[in-house]
């Protein structure tokens, strides 16, 4: 069984180490906040419980990786618009959904 580090995860999806990290702290935030109710992002293995040990996943978790980078919207309005676009509140999206002003008036 192949395993992976955070380099090879991210070499691997064609993203930034920053861009994984978000999609663990959204995935956080969307469970905190009750907008989901299961993780869907693989958590990864730490060999050691100690501060500075790389994170390592194997094969079945880069593929559940793929598969939620292949479904993810994009964009500062798509699914996770609302912790990474500051002015989603603003948005007609927001609006729809929460029956709120969408800020052009």
């Amino acid at each position: 069984m192949k395993e992976y580090k955070l380099k090879d995860i991210c070499e691997e999806l064609h993203i930034s180490n920053w861009t994984l990290r978000n999609w663990y702290m959204w995935e956080k935030k969307a469970l905190s906040d009750g907008i989901i109710t299961e993780t869907q992002l693989p958590q990864p293995i730490r060999p050691e419980h100690t501060k500075g040990t790389p994170r390592i996943w194997t094969e079945d978790m880069v593929e559940q990786l793929k598969e939620f980078q292949r479904n993810i919207v994009s964009g500062r309005n798509g699914i996770f618009g609302v912790y990474s676009n500051p002015n989603y509140k603003n948005t007609k999206k927001y609006a729809k959904l929460h029956g709120g002003n969408d800020g052009t008036e």
